[in-house]
């Protein structure tokens, strides 16, 4: 299978998004989960918001979530990307 340049620059984003611990808690937060807000991210990870959004900046770049904004909210969801991500993180560890 051969991939063009966009397709291994997507795979290079997505693999910077999970190149951390704590945004892969995010991801696994966001499981069974329709919506969540910023906020609610931030004070389940007892995180200052700046620094959760700067995480969840880097999951929308690498396609694993999707980010909606209703007035001065922000809410986040796994993109169906994220949700295959999440299902293929633990057959690593065999």
């Amino acid at each position: 299978m051969k991939l063009s340049g966009k397709e291994i620059f997507q795979i290079e984003k997505t693999a910077k998004a999970l190149a951390n611990h704590q945004r892969i808690k995010i991801l696994y937060l966001l499981e069974n989960k329709e919506e969540v807000s910023l906020g609610e991210i931030a004070d389940s990870f007892k995180k200052d918001y700046k620094t959760i959004a700067e995480h969840l900046r880097r999951l929308v770049l690498g396609g694993l979530v999707h980010k909606r904004r209703a007035g001065v909210m922000v809410y986040f969801r796994l993109s169906p990307l994220g949700e295959k991500i999440l299902k293929l993180l633990p057959q690593m560890l065999s």
